[in-house]
C-alpha cells in the first residue's frame, strides 16, 4: 500500500453487486446492430434478437433509463469496449437460455454477453458451479443471493426451494427494507445461523471494507455442507492488497482512489477496497472456517478468450 491517503466522503447506497449495470434490455439493442451482420448466424438468429431487444427497448418503464443506469452504460461502452470492429461473435452454452450467441465487446468474461439473455459470463459463471454442487438438489435448497438482479439470481429463483435476495444501503439500518428492498450489510447480516444451504454473490467482495468479515458472516448463516459461490475481479498478484479503509464513516484510500460503477448508485459509485489476489483468496475464504476452498475456472463462450474464475467454499 502507497503512503498517501486521500478521503471520500462515504457513498449514500449503492448495490451489493457494483459491476457496470449496463441492463439486459439496454444492451439487446446495441447487440441486435451486431446480430444483423453476424455471417455465422443464419436469419432465424437474427430476426428472433431483433426482435427480443426491441420490444424489451419498447416494454421499459420511464423509470428505469435513469440517468445512474444511462452513466454506467456510457462508461461501459465508450471506457471498457474495443473499437466495434474488433468485436467478435461466437456460439456458446448460455446457462439460462442453452446453445446461444454471445458477443465479445473485450477480451474477457465480464465484456461477453448472451445475445439472447444479455446475462454476462461473468455473471453467467457462477451457475455452472452451482449446478455441480446442488446436482438435482435445488428444489429442497435454501439460497440468498447479495444482489437483486441478474442471471444468477434468476438460475436460482427458477430452481431453488427459496431464494432470498438484498442490497446494501448504508444510510439505512441492515435488516429493513428499503423501497421494497431487503437492506443487508454482508459484514453483520440480520439472518439466523444455518438460514441458507447456498450463498452467492458476483463483484461484491472488493466493495467490502472487511472482506473476511464477510465470509465470516456466509460462513455462520450456511447449514452445514453449504456452499459459499461467488466471484471477484482477480489479479495475478503475490497476496490480495487493501485499496481503502473506512474511518469514521469515510472512505480513505491508499493511493489512487478506484471506484467501480453500480446499478443504484450509477458510475464511479462503488469504492474498491480490495484487490484480490488469485493465488491467496482460497486461503483468506478458509480463515472463517470454510473447510474446503477451491478457484474454478469456467469458459461459456470461446469470444470470452480467458476463463472466469468463481471461488467454491464448502462449510
Amino acid at each position: 500500500m502507497g503512503d498517501s491517503k486521500q478521503s471520500s466522503p462515504a457513498w449514500r447506497s449503492r448495490s451489493n453487486s457494483a459491476s457496470p449495470a449496463f441492463s439486459n434490455a439496454d444492451s439487446l439493442a446495441l447487440f441486435c446492430q451486431c446480430v444483423v451482420h453476424c455471417p455465422q448466424l443464419d436469419s432465424r438468429w437474427n430476426g428472433s434478437a431483433i426482435a427480443r431487444g426491441w420490444t424489451k427497448l419498447q416494454n421499459l418503464e420511464k423509470s428505469t433509463l435513469n440517468v445512474n443506469r444511462l452513466q454506467a452504460a456510457y462508461r461501459y461502452l465508450h471506457e471498457w469496449a474495443e473499437p466495434v470492429h474488433k468485436w467478435r461473435l461466437s456460439i456458446g452454452q448460455c446457462p439460462l437460455c442453452g446453445r446461444r450467441p454471445f458477443l465479445s465487446m473485450g477480451p474477457s468474461a465480464w465484456m461477453t454477453r448472451c445475445l439472447s439473455c444479455a446475462a454476462t459470463v461473468t455473471n453467467l459463471s457462477l451457475v455452472p458451479v452451482i449446478q455441480e454442487h446442488l446436482g438435482d438438489g435445488g428444489p429442497t435448497k435454501d439460497a440468498y443471493e447479495l444482489s437483486t438482479y441478474g442471471a444468477t439470481l434468476k438460475w436460482l429463483e427458477r430452481h431453488m426451494r427459496s431464494t432470498t435476495k438484498s442490497e446494501f444501503f448504508q444510510d439505512h439500518p441492515t435488516g429493513t427494507m428499503v423501497e421494497g428492498i431487503l437492506n443487508q450489510d454482508i459484514q453483520k447480516l440480520t439472518f439466523p445461523d444455518g438460514a441458507f444451504d447456498l450463498v452467492t454473490s458476483n463483484q461484491v467482495f472488493e466493495h467490502v471494507g472487511d472482506d473476511i468479515a464477510g465470509y465470516k458472516e456466509t460462513y455462520r448463516v450456511l447449514r452445514p455442507g453449504g456452499a459459499m459461490i461467488f466471484s471477484v475481479p482477480f489479479y495475478d498478484t503475490p497476496s490480495t492488497v487493501q485499496t481503502a479503509e473506512l474511518k469514521n464513516g469515510k472512505v480513505v484510500f491508499f493511493g489512487e482512489p478506484e471506484y467501480h460503477d453500480s446499478r443504484i448508485g450509477g458510475a464511479k459509485s462503488a469504492p474498491v477496497f480490495w484487490r484480490h489476489s488469485r493465488r491467496d483468496i482460497c486461503g483468506r475464504v478458509m480463515q472463517a472456517g470454510f473447510r474446503k476452498a477451491e478457484l474454478r475456472a469456467v469458459s461459456i463462450a470461446l469470444t470470452q478468450r480467458h476463463p472466469s474464475l468463481v471461488v467454491y467454499a464448502i462449510k
